[in-house]
């Protein structure tokens, strides 16, 4: 099983990437960080930008010869793929995310009701006091209902989800930004691309970036969470 170390050492292209797109990750890791919470949609999107790009898109040029070697032949290639990876991954998570959500709150809300209603109904034999109409339909009646609740709870389950897709796109863009600030700290210093690349299979860049990644959360979470809280304590009645 690799270690920490050896991914990084093994993902240096990556980083390279990162810091050559800085103008792209920059923006996207600081609205990450502060407004992931205030505009839900837009943070999913974001995120799935960067897992496309960042992700997804080195995953496919290590995997797939002919993926390799059509991008290696020019620098336009490798742009067109990799903001169409990134765009396309954006869609897809913000579709998913969404209809994951929502199947989680409808299947639970469902469930309960139907066997909620479903026990009371046969334990209390109050099927029998209905009209001949319920008692023939009884099933499909009672799954209706149950898919209707489903439906609500599914809703609410979803108007909830900004905790959550706060929460990643935080620890995304901590780390995003992370990566920036200390290779272009470390590119400043040196000003050589190769030692970038290296800094980051050594323990010591890698704890400088586990603590700034720390920091960046933690004040992600205050901006988003404690912050907003507050307003709403001190808004007037």
């Amino acid at each position: 099983m690799p270690n920490f170390e050896q991914l990084f050492a093994h993902s240096s292209d990556y980083i390279l990437l990162m810091l050559e797109t800085w103008y792209i990750v920059i923006p996207i890791s600081a609205f990450l960080i502060f407004a992931a919470k205030h505009v839900e949609k837009v943070s999913v999107s974001l995120f799935g930008f960067l897992l496309g790009g960042f992700v997804l898109f080195p995953v496919l040029v290590d995997r797939f010869e002919a993926f390799r070697q059509w991008i290696s032949t020019s620098e336009v290639n490798q742009y067109i793929a990799f903001f169409v990876i990134s765009v396309l991954c954006a869609i897809v998570l913000y579709v998913l995310f969404r209809v994951f959500i929502f199947l989680v709150g409808f299947l639970a809300t469902m469930g309960m009701v139907y066997y909620v209603v479903d026990f009371v109904v046969k334990r209390f034999e109050l099927l029998a006091n209905m009209n001949q109409f319920v008692q023939e339909n009884w099933f499909m009646i009672l799954l209706a209902v149950s898919a209707g609740c489903g439906v609500i709870g599914g809703l609410l389950a979803t108007n909830r989800s900004s905790s959550v897709v706060a929460v990643l796109s935080l620890l995304a863009g901590s780390a995003a930004l992370s990566v920036e600030i200390v290779g272009w700290s470390y590119l400043f210093a040196t000003q050589d691309k190769q030692k970038v690349s290296e800094l980051f299979s050594k323990p010591a860049a890698l704890a400088v970036f586990i603590v700034i990644t720390a920091v960046l959360f933690v004040a992600g979470l205050y901006f988003n969470f404690s912050r907003g809280k507050k307003r709403q304590e001190n808004k007037p009645q």
